[in-house]
């Protein structure tokens, strides 16, 4: 006799769209740190209160972008664990690492 008539009440791999995202996010910290400060030695020239925008709104969104992507990949790991949220899991988990990827073409946009 089946105890649990309406199938398993937890995803056994709700671990694995976190744990994917944070295999990814982790080399891109490395990726996205050598990009931002080779960005912010950019604006020595010029220094911060005189820097046009163009340089400064990148260097400013680009930490930003970052710690979205690992709220985003935590966010998968605190959603419930049922196995219908396990879509939601995987978008959230998909959502931070491209956002955590974004910050190289987002630096790479940086010009006077």
């Amino acid at each position: 006799m089946n105890a649990n008539p309406g199938g398993p009440r937890r995803d056994p791999r709700w671990w694995v769209p976190p744990l994917l995202g944070a295999s990814a996010l982790f080399p891109l910290f490395f990726v996205d740190f050598f990009f931002y400060s080779f960005s912010v030695m950019y604006t020595d020239s010029c220094g911060p209160d005189q820097c046009p925008t163009s340089v400064t709104m990148p260097l400013t969104a680009a930490p930003v972008l970052y710690g979205a992507g690992i709220v985003l990949v935590l966010l998968s790991a605190l959603l419930p664990w049922w196995p219908v949220m396990r879509p939601a899991r995987i978008a959230l988990a998909a959502t931070g690492v491209t956002s955590g990827a974004a910050v190289v073409p987002l630096l790479l946009t940086i010009h006077r």
